[in-house]
């Protein structure tokens, strides 16, 4: 299996993970830090900070905070999602260094644009304060996913909205905010 399905897969997982209402003893480890969480800044949005990872982001739903480790692997993630009750996923994750790398963040496009059915569109990158950003959607017949890739001192970082397609224009109208909110922890 190529570096970029691996990559896709693990984030498959951990997708998958936060869609699960039971921990359940599975391959990788998940470790259940906070569930459900409500940490309204005052604009209706919750301020997720990252309990294990290096990061911070807010998100407009209640959230899970968790890290898995796939001993296989040695992969660690430090992942911050949720799901609306309209089926909307928001996630925010932390690759940590010392598992596979992760593959190219040039090679994502193609590797999404391969499976049949995805459209791959608005793919752009950047570079902006020492970070590289990847930015892209993928739409298929029944869901769409907004995702931003950020590989920053030798960190990959991902955020992603998935959603069901009838939902594109309720999401369209925060999903810049949800990405725009995404920082490094300050260390106190």
């Amino acid at each position: 299996m190529s570096a970029v399905k691996r990559f896709i897969a693990h984030v498959f997982v951990i997708v998958v993970a936060i869609a699960l209402s039971a921990v359940t003893h599975a391959e990788p480890k998940l470790e259940m830090h906070r569930v459900g969480v409500k940490a309204d800044d005052g604009s209706g949005w919750n301020t997720a900070i990252s309990t294990d990872g290096s990061f911070a982001v807010l998100v407009p739903i209640p959230f899970n905070d968790f890290t898995t480790r796939d001993a296989a692997t040695g992969e660690t993630s430090y992942v911050i999602g949720g799901k609306s009750t309209e089926g909307i996923k928001f996630v925010a994750l932390e690759l940590a260094p010392g598992g596979k790398p992760p593959p190219d963040l040039a090679s994502i496009p193609q590797a999404m644009a391969a499976t049949a059915g995805n459209k791959v569109s608005d793919v752009t990158r950047s570079s902006k304060d020492g970070a590289d950003v990847l930015s892209l959607t993928v739409v298929t017949p029944e869901v769409t996913l907004y995702m931003r890739g950020i590989q920053l001192q030798g960190v990959r970082y991902l955020l992603s909205i998935e959603l069901p397609n009838a939902h594109r224009e309720l999401v369209a109208k925060f999903k810049d905010r949800f990405f725009d909110s995404f920082k490094l922890k300050t260390k106190s």
